[in-house]
């Protein structure tokens, strides 16, 4: 297992900590590319689940609550888990100044636990990044409430969070299996984190130190990401193609960040003209007039390549009409803003305060969200996950 280092001067010290079962599972994919600098970890009530990833250093917690099993799909159980065993996952994370944070969020432990590490994490002067998946259309009711209550929970508790729709995978052609996606998104949260590593850890002509990462995503609140790659003369091209074909990006576009950071890494032939027309294209893709932070870093083994990571940091979000139609079973994303989950909650037609369906008599409700159930208004026992 990975034993995290004793603190070094002038070394920034990153850790990734996948909390729950899909959190751990996008760790121990991170651990294998053995990032420079970063050391992982995961945090869960299940000890099975913790086996496996054998790879990576695991905690386990809520042992007097669960005695070892998960979190029932209660995030009100994966928050008192968090908090019975503050102390532990203090010092399992131990001095750090930046802490990734992965979690799928819809069931127990990662969307009720995630909120009460991150505001362990931010308490101690952490800078902290939340990258969380949300649910599958056809995965229960419930869980697209407990996701969005989680998303909800995390967004005063961390400095950024970035949320990812497992169901915008489906959009992709190639994209027909579910295991297929599940690979796509730990690559996708991957390339985010060695974005910022690349350039915040890594020396380089263009690298930003920690002062620059906290100046960026200190209480950016919402982010959304991009990731592209390019080898041979078209390298230009298809990055722009891929981060303009992004699928957890409406239709292309970063909605209206405060900052946005363009993290290339390149070989030694990558040329000004195409780093000018990769940022000048990202700028096109953003709403308003963010401020563009660039990180550059040349990599000897990658001569001809060129990858892209983009990073929209602080999103401002209209507001919405208070009749607005929302798909759960379709596009469970709000248009205009990159990754912003909503779950339907109420009829084309019907504002918050009209009278809602109620489960059909005779109906076994548990499967139905809370606001469906009768005599139950929207609830959220503490911290979601």
């Amino acid at each position: 297992m990975i034993e995290f280092a004793e603190p070094e001067m002038g070394k920034v010290r990153v850790k990734v900590v996948g909390v729950g079962n899909a959190g751990g599972n996008i760790v121990r994919r991170i651990s294998r590319e053995r990032l420079p600098g970063v050391e992982c970890g995961a945090i869960n009530t299940a000890i099975k689940d913790l086996g496996n990833c054998p790879e990576v250093r695991s905690l386990q917690i809520g042992g007097g609550l669960t005695h070892g099993h998960g979190a029932g799909m209660d995030p009100a159980v994966g928050r008192k888990a968090a908090l019975e065993d503050a102390t532990k996952i203090r010092d399992f994370i131990g001095q750090c100044d930046v802490l990734f944070l992965a979690a799928g969020f819809g069931k127990g432990t990662g969307t009720g636990a995630t909120p009460a590490i991150a505001e362990m994490a931010l308490a101690a002067g952490t800078l902290t990044v939340a990258l969380v998946t949300t649910p599958f259309s056809f995965e229960k009711r419930r869980h697209h409430e407990v996701a969005e209550e989680g998303l909800e929970e995390i967004r005063d508790r961390v400095d950024a969070f970035v949320p990812l729709s497992n169901q915008r995978l489906f959009s992709m052609p190639a994209m027909a299996a579910v295991e297929d996606a599940f690979a796509y998104m730990d690559e996708a949260i991957l390339q985010a984190v060695r974005g910022i590593v690349d350039v915040l850890i890594r020396g380089g002509r263009m690298s930003l130190d920690l002062a620059d990462m906290r100046t960026l995503l200190k209480g950016a609140g919402q982010a959304a990401v991009a990731v592209g790659s390019g080898k041979g003369e078209t390298r230009v091209a298809d990055i722009l193609k891929g981060l303009k074909e992004y699928p957890f990006l409406d239709d292309g576009r970063l909605g209206r960040p405060r900052d946005l950071l363009v993290s290339l890494i390149g070989g030694r032939d990558l040329l000004s003209k195409e780093i000018e027309e990769i940022t000048a294209s990202v700028a096109e893709m953003a709403d308003g007039d963010p401020k563009m932070t660039l990180g550059m870093h040349i990599d000897e083994t990658m001569q001809g390549e060129i990858r892209a990571m983009v990073l929209a940091a602080g999103q401002v979000q209209p507001s919405a009409p208070a009749t607005q139609d929302f798909d759960l079973f379709g596009d469970a994303m709000l248009r205009g803003v990159p990754g912003l989950y909503r779950p339907a909650q109420f009829s084309k037609g019907r504002g918050p305060g009209a009278e809602r369906e109620q489960v059909p008599a005779g109906k076994d409700d548990s499967e139905y969200p809370s606001y469906l159930r009768k005599g139950k208004g929207l609830q959220f026992p503490g911290a979601r996950g």
